[in-house]
């Protein structure tokens, strides 16, 4: 009876941290704010379920001298996107106009939410529950996180639009290398600080026309940033580099 009981609060804990994903993490309730309200609920109800394994599930096993250097490197990471998407916005006739610390401060914990819930405990799950091989649960992932933006963007967003195949593409490449930094390094700062440091770029900042100053909607930034030839062989050269040290590890052990 009482191991039903476990079993049944799980499933409610479970439910609850999804939905506070869900409902806190992309401007459901358009307050700047709530993305680090959901990243508080994702980290008490994960506690909850996992107790305390819950830094190891969620990927938040993270020492000070892991946040320094993962600071450093989200440091980089938005620099290249600044040079590379103002690069690809100016062959497009695009602007870039930095918007206010609002908009950045929602991105910090939206993506540390996406990357809890679909890097570090998605990962962990395939792993160690379903028994996938780590570079499977990679690729699978992948696909999953590249579908999903094809998925929500036709049906379920308010800015509806079309996901472009090259996006997509780069898109499971971006997953691959994020999925590969979580498996090697057992933690989600390094990838949480690559998918920040694009992110708070495209989306933190306004992109607009230069001619006219229609602003591009979501599924256009998407098409026109990560559907670049660039970004194309920039992600497959990371993809692969990704791949080889995750089997480099694989021989080592």
């Amino acid at each position: 009876m009482n191991l039903a009981i476990k079993h049944m609060k799980v499933r409610i804990y479970s439910i609850l941290m999804l939905s506070s994903y869900l409902l806190f993490s992309y401007y459901v309730f358009n307050g700047w704010w709530y993305s680090s309200i959901g990243t508080l609920l994702i980290v008490f109800f994960s506690y909850l379920i996992w107790r305390k394994k819950f830094p190891d599930v969620t990927g938040l096993n993270l020492s000070l001298k892991t946040v320094l250097k993962t600071l450093l490197m989200v440091t980089i990471i938005i620099c290249c996107s600044i040079l590379i998407i103002k690069y690809i916005g100016s062959k497009k006739g695009v602007n870039i106009q930095y918007s206010g610390l609002q908009n950045y401060y929602h991105d910090v914990f939206y993506v540390l939410n996406e990357e809890i819930i679909l890097g570090g405990i998605a990962i962990y799950l395939l792993i160690n529950r379903y028994k996938l091989p780590p570079l499977v649960s990679s690729a699978v992932l992948a696909l999953a996180f590249s579908l999903v933006h094809f998925v929500f963007y036709k049906w379920v967003f308010l800015e509806s639009g079309i996901i472009m195949t090259k996006t997509l593409v780069v898109l499971l490449l971006v997953g691959f290398i994020r999925n590969n930094l979580i498996i090697y390094y057992r933690h989600i700062g390094y990838s949480w600080a690559l998918h920040f440091g694009w992110m708070a770029i495209m989306f933190g900042s306004n992109s607009y026309m230069a001619g006219t100053g229609t602003e591009l909607t979501e599924p256009e930034k998407f098409n026109m940033f990560l559907g670049s030839h660039e970004m194309l062989v920039i992600s497959s050269i990371l993809a692969t580099l990704s791949l080889i040290q995750l089997l480099r590890k694989r021989k080592a052990s």
